[in-house]
């Protein structure tokens, strides 16, 4: 019985914090979905605060954006290995991400502004009677960030224009809800955790622009890591108070990762852009997990829990092209092609979160209704790849397979 309410506690908690380090959301504009998020040395829309906030030195006026990105992951189970192929099918879940950017010139070659992303999140549905619901039946996190930049053109040196700029990072709102059942006891037992963040989080992130010749620009930026705190109080259901005190809180620090990017934007045609992004995810912050009490647990015989999940730092791959005036006036297409490395180690794997390494593909496009007012499209594909889980460490062994389709829509506006 102790290790079971040991168990039931760490997998709570595990579970929130999963949610938060093993999934980032790069889809953070419409057009930069276009290319697949290869934007970071293109830096020519609003949206750059985010990609490279270097790149707002180089717009001119006023300029807004904004729009959502629609993400619905599919994700199926087949197991309990090696004593069932029986597929399970989480539930379909559709998660709408918006983003909102402003940029204002200062005067020429100076230009602040600010943006609005969601750069963590999801969640997962499984059904109330699946075989691996002691581990997970609901899990979900959304968080907001803001974002103010000021990006800078240096003075002419001679050698080709650069640019620089920052900004700061400020996680200011976030919450977390998860449900599993306790299958110990007859009838079985149940537990849901809702959190939100305790207290504003920072950061920060700058970046470089520079074209040392024309329709050649090299690009780099830096998002720092960020400490964010989740506090919640848990609800149990047919579960022995002596194990499980009520009113119990607990909490969680998760240091969201640094990254950062190298860039390179060429154009081989005058109207053909092309862009190769290397992005590096610092995920190796979350190495261990550490659960704070508000009171003692018996089961656990003190107010704190600590485990390892051993994340490993990991990379991205982005290509992407933009072509314009190919026949059709004031019309812009785009497309893409990524790979993502998991940084989730198949020790930690659980339902709660089946990662694994991912091709992307996409397409997007921008009509210009008049010289102020464009509207932005763009889809992405995500497959997965299939995932045979044979030694985590939860003994919930199987086969996962997850695909996402990821429409969005949205407006720019320059004056």
């Amino acid at each position: 019985m102790r290790r079971f309410l040991a168990t039931t506690c760490l997998v709570l908690f595990i579970s929130l914090s999963a949610r938060a380090s093993g999934f980032s959301l790069y889809e953070a504009s419409i057009r930069a979905n276009g290319v697949l998020g290869a934007f970071s040395a293109f830096a020519n829309h609003v949206s750059t605060i985010y990609y490279n906030p270097a790149g707002l030195s180089r717009l001119d006026g006023f300029r807004f954006s904004g729009g959502a990105t629609i993400i619905a992951p599919r994700t199926t189970f087949r197991g309990p290995l090696p004593y069932s192929n029986t597929k399970y099918y989480m539930k379909d879940q559709n998660f709408t991400v918006p983003n909102a950017y402003a940029s204002y010139q200062i005067t020429e070659g100076l230009t602040a502004g600010i943006g609005l992303y969601a750069p963590f999140g999801l969640g997962t549905r499984w059904p109330d009677n699946w075989v691996g619901r002691s581990e997970a039946v609901e899990t979900k996190l959304n968080t907001v960030f803001l974002n103010p930049a000021v990006g800078y053109t240096l003075p002419d040196f001679g050698i080709g224009e650069i640019h620089v700029g920052a900004g700061l990072q400020m996680a200011i709102a976030g919450d977390v809800k998860l449900s599993r059942a306790v299958r110990a006891f007859v009838p079985e037992g149940d537990f849901s955790l809702d959190g939100n963040l305790d207290k504003p989080a920072y950061g920060y992130n700058f970046g470089v622009l520079y074209s040392p010749v024309d329709d050649v620009t090299l690009g780099f930026t830096y998002r720092s890591q960020v400490e964010v705190t989740f506090n919640g109080d848990a609800r149990f259901s047919n579960l022995p108070v002596s194990g499980f005190p009520t009113g119990t809180k607990g909490g969680t620090t998760i240091d969201l990762p640094k990254s950062w990017v190298a860039a390179i934007n060429v154009k081989p045609l005058e109207n053909l852009a092309l862009e190769f992004d290397y992005v590096w995810w610092g995920w190796s912050s979350y190495d261990k997990l550490v659960i704070e009490f508000d009171q003692a647990v018996p089961a656990l015989g003190g107010t704190s829990l600590t485990s390892n999940r051993d994340y490993r730092d990991t990379y991205q791959l982005r290509l992407g092209a933009e072509y314009t005036d190919f026949g059709v006036d004031n019309l812009t297409l785009r497309a893409g092609i990524a790979f993502d490395n998991t940084p989730l180690p198949e020790k930690t794997m659980d339902p709660t979160l089946p990662d694994s390494d991912r091709l992307l593909f996409s397409g997007g496009a921008s009509y210009d209704f008049t010289n102020y007012l464009a509207l932005d499209v763009s889809y992405i594909f995500i497959r997965a790849q299939q995932r045979k889980d044979t030694s985590s460490q939860n003994g919930l062994h199987g086969v996962y397979n997850t695909y996402a389709n990821l429409p969005s829509f949205g407006l720019t506006l320059k004056f």
